[in-house]
């Protein structure tokens, strides 16, 4: 297996912890509570440094109310690349109007 493609799966891993975290409404600090584990390393999970164990998966699928199956669903997730590119293949085929438009949201986003 190439060290790329680990590296992914732990991202996109922490990408769908986060997501359920949110979804479900709980900050990092609350979360890490409940499974057991340092907000730090609550942190580091997410952020796709450190893999989870199989007991700790165990642990989220139950605080958010899932089966482990589900919990590890990561094919949905994409890669910041991979949203790059359908927001600029969407602008591509956008109005001039609705270009102004994204313009204006991402702009009070990241402002």
């Amino acid at each position: 297996m190439k060290v790329g493609f680990i590296m992914k799966l732990k991202k996109l891993l922490g990408k769908r912890i986060q997501e359920l975290r949110t979804k479900n409404g709980l900050k990092q600090s609350e979360l890490a509570e409940k499974v057991g584990i340092a907000t730090k390393h609550q942190s580091c999970i997410e952020t796709g440094k450190n893999y989870p164990s199989a007991e700790l998966v165990e642990n989220y699928a139950k605080v958010f109310g899932v089966d482990v199956a589900e919990m590890l669903d990561i094919t949905h997730i994409k890669s910041t690349d991979e949203l790059l590119s359908d927001i600029y293949t969407m602008l591509k085929s956008a109005s001039e109007e609705e270009i102004l438009m994204a313009h204006k949201v991402l702009k009070g986003l990241l402002h």
